[in-house]
């Protein structure tokens, strides 16, 4: 699929979920909002605020859409595999970039002190988020970011939990591509778990398991 494909099925996917939550009675937390794309200078505007170039993947997101924000939740089990998923959500916003990203840099600082840290869990720190985007802030406090090169999409915990720098995409588009099947299923750690092959140490965004998961979203 080409980026433009990716963004397409974004949309799509958000007009699904709108129909099921109407069917289906569930809460939309946040409406739709789909701004206009980003000029050339209002991402510039923001770089020299941050002082650090966006990552290309990024910067073609916000071309397509300089803010892009939809979140529902239900109350409904889907199964015994699925018990801990009861929302989605998907976000991105250029005007909050600079903001979000100075909140990150403080988590990573927090994260390689070493009156809290061995030298060991700083220097992987240090390479780890070395150039790393937000992209969503999780409403658990937690973040998923996106990297300049490469541009794979990876989870920051700021409790160090089982997800923390796991990749959740090989690229951005990858992981819009993998997150709109599954319906934005929640961007929480736990809620992302299920797709989570930890024996293999990937994320698992093809196959019975995701198709499933749209269908029970859609039963």
């Amino acid at each position: 699929m080409t980026d433009s494909d990716v963004y397409k099925q974004v949309l799509n996917r958000i007009d699904w979920l709108l129909e099921i939550a109407t069917r289906k009675n569930w809460q939309i937390t946040l409406k739709p909002f789909i701004d206009r794309p980003a000029t050339i200078s209002e991402i510039n505007a923001v770089e020299e605020q941050i002082g650090k170039t966006i990552p290309d993947d990024l910067k073609k997101l916000f071309h397509f859409s300089r803010h892009l924000e939809f979140s529902y939740q239900f109350d409904e089990t889907l199964s015994e595999e699925f018990k801990q998923n009861f929302s989605g959500d998907i976000y991105w916003n250029l005007n909050s970039l600079a903001e979000q990203y100075a909140n990150f840099q403080e988590w990573v600082k927090a994260s390689i002190d070493p009156k809290y840290n061995d030298l060991e869990a700083i220097l992987i720190t240090e390479k780890l988020w070395q150039d790393k985007f937000p992209i969503m802030d999780v409403p658990n406090g937690d973040i998923i970011t996106v990297g300049i090169n490469p541009s794979e999409v990876l989870y920051f915990s700021h409790e160090g939990d089982n997800m923390h720098g796991k990749i959740l995409g090989d690229n951005l588009w990858s992981f819009l591509d993998f997150y709109s099947r599954i319906g934005f299923a929640g961007s929480e750690d736990w809620q992302l778990e299920p797709f989570f092959d930890f024996d293999k140490n990937i994320m698992v965004t093809h196959g019975n398991k995701v198709d499933r998961y749209a269908q029970l979203l859609e039963k």
